[in-house]
């Protein structure tokens, strides 16, 4: 959401406050403030019954964390109307409902929660009914339908840019594949072509041959290419071109006149030469199909990253295998710049980008995510495994010898943050256990290795995670 929509939502939180007294907003404060362990205990209690929420909800998670969180968001959200922060109160729902994005909560899950919230309340007041009991109820009931809807808005949003990097993703793995077969296509397109002209200048009584749409090439642009490329104004044009030969080779299985068939064979050899020049606008769009890699170093950027890891968690809660994370830094990297100039330092970013991939698998992802700063993502990988690799890396580094361009020659260390995987479903708490072991390692004097012992809590903490 932009600030022009925050401060729209904000001047609609101050609005529906505007509507009651301040003695009205006090007392639904206190009855919120009286009440707001039994409400929390009430929504949890009913989310555990949902099948759909043992993905997100354990006893001992809701046990160790999540009241706090939702009882603090309860008395956050109700004493804005006293405390008139309508603008941060905005903000903080938001970034709940970012949050329940990043993690994967449907959203119809939290409104099932506040629904059970809002049923209890209703009890509890019918218990001491007094006069202003309606007021109370009409104005907790907009106040937490507002929030929901400002945490929905910031969950669609989100929700709908994790889609299109996923999708993205999705296109930037097929490239891999699709840049590996586009001379072999094009050496498809123009057998295809020759081997029609064969049969056509052999005389043969009855000619058969395949609608290009169905030769390997057809088959390949049809069902991969164009996928991949979605998007791209090449793409509707060279499908249309397909069958436009398509319909000039049937012409040419039912023609008996030699001079029209080579006629008509020119305009094919004409459409293929435009399908040809065509498919190769799209293979110069080499910025984005390598989008997703450093281009210094060949391994993956940032820009993956939360796509990439939120799958390997999935894959890790649901299977229960170990799952690693190391942060690894290049200690003093700025002197060896200074030093020896940017060539050496790129040179010797490439040679940790080297260690990095000589001691990782090929399940294995390794991500550049700016600078001298590298990740490698370690599936299927316990503590034991996760501190070995770092090790070897770090040996690797500091063993490992450069030579510039002009003939210097330079040693450099790093230092590696290690973090193991501790079950939550927020891949930003994996991320910042494994900085914060990184910070911790070049704290303690750096050129070592120092393991993630603590978890350690999100920025913000969602409603219910």
């Amino acid at each position: 959401m932009d600030n022009e929509c925050m401060a729209r939502l904000a001047e609609q939180w101050k609005q529906i406050c505007q509507n009651y007294s301040s003695d009205n907003l006090l007392h639904a404060f206190q009855f919120i403030q009286d009440h707001s362990l039994i409400l929390v205990e009430e929504f949890y209690k009913n989310m555990l019954i949902e099948k759909e929420s043992a993905e997100f909800f354990s006893d001992d998670l809701i046990q160790k964390r999540l009241r706090d969180t939702l009882n603090a968001w309860l008395l956050e959200s109700f004493s804005v109307g006293i405390n008139k922060r309508y603008a941060d109160a905005v903000q903080k729902q938001a970034l709940v409902g970012h949050v329940h994005a990043r993690v994967g909560i449907p959203s119809w899950l939290i409104m099932r929660g506040v629904r059970e919230i809002e049923r209890k309340m209703f009890e509890l007041l019918d218990e001491n009914p007094d006069q202003g009991m309606l007021t109370t109820c009409s104005y907790i009931i907009q106040i937490m339908g507002f929030a929901t809807e400002i945490m929905c808005r910031s969950y669609e949003a989100k929700t709908a840019l994790n889609q299109e990097i996923k999708h993205s993703y999705r296109v930037f793995s097929a490239m891999q594949d699709v840049a590996v077969q586009k001379d072999k296509q094009r050496s498809s397109l123009l057998d295809w072509e020759n081997e029609l002209m064969f049969k056509v200048f052999s005389e043969h009584e009855k000619l058969n041959h395949p609608m290009l749409s169905k030769s390997e090439f057809g088959l390949w642009f049809v069902h991969k290419a164009s996928y991949a490329f979605t998007g791209s104004d090449q793409v509707d044009l060279i499908i249309e071109r397909i069958y436009q030969v398509d319909e000039l080779n049937q012409d040419i299985m039912n023609c008996t006149d030699k001079n029209n068939m080579l006629g008509l064979i020119q305009k094919i050899r004409n459409l293929n030469r435009e399908i040809q020049l065509l498919v190769d606008q799209l293979f110069q769009v080499a910025e984005y199909i390598e989008s997703g890699n450093d281009s210094l170093t060949q391994l993956l950027n940032r820009r993956y990253l939360n796509t990439i890891i939120s799958r390997e968690i999935t894959f890790s809660r649901k299977n229960h295998t170990p799952l690693s994370l190391l942060a690894i830094d290049a200690d003093y990297f700025k002197s060896i710049n200074d030093k020896f100039g940017h060539a050496a330092g790129d040179l010797a970013l490439k040679f940790l980008a080297e260690g990095l991939q000589k001691y990782s698998q090929g399940s294995d992802y390794v991500f550049r995510i700016g600078g001298e700063e590298f990740l490698l993502l370690l599936v299927d990988t316990d503590e034991k495994r996760a501190l070995n690799i770092a090790e070897s890396i770090r040996k690797y580094i500091e063993n490992g010898m450069i030579n510039s361009i002009q003939g210097h020659q330079f040693k450099f260390t790093v230092s590696i943050g290690c973090a193991l995987y501790d079950g939550h479903p927020d891949y930003q708490r994996f991320l910042n256990a494994a900085d914060s072991a990184l910070y911790m390692a070049k704290n303690n004097g750096r050129n070592r290795v120092y393991m993630a012992h603590q978890s350690v809590k999100p920025a913000v903490q969602p409603l219910s995670v």
